[in-house]
């Protein structure tokens, strides 16, 4: 059953999906959504990552884990580059960046052995 609130209908007339529904399925597709809880995508500076309690273990695409990486990265150059007044954020997002890439690379290297690769 599909909840109304999983999804908001832009100006131009697009689904969107909601931030709740997208930490309620547990996982990045890596398709860039607007709303994504994992990654900022969209280099959003309003961006606030899910509490690190509701992120699951699950299957994810490389292209996800190849997203967090890249973020993660971004988010430390801005550490060794930006402001003080920035510093707590960055710090911030490299943590939650570094728990997505710890938890999301055990869960395929778990798939991969259950596999028997």
């Amino acid at each position: 059953m599909v909840d109304p609130d999983d999804w908001i209908i832009d100006s131009n007339g697009f689904y969107i999906a909601t931030r709740l529904f997208l930490i309620r399925r547990g996982y990045c597709c890596a398709n860039q959504c607007r709303n994504c809880p994992y990654i900022n995508w969209h280099n959003t500076p309003t961006w606030e990552p899910l509490p690190a309690e509701a992120v699951h273990v699950a299957e994810v695409s490389p292209k996800a884990i190849e997203g967090a990486r890249k973020a993660l990265e971004d988010s430390e150059q801005q550490l060794q580059h930006g402001s003080q007044a920035t510093e707590a954020r960055h710090q911030a997002m490299a943590a939650h960046y570094r728990l997505l890439l710890e938890r999301w690379e055990a869960s395929r290297g778990k798939s991969s052995e259950d596999a028997g690769e």
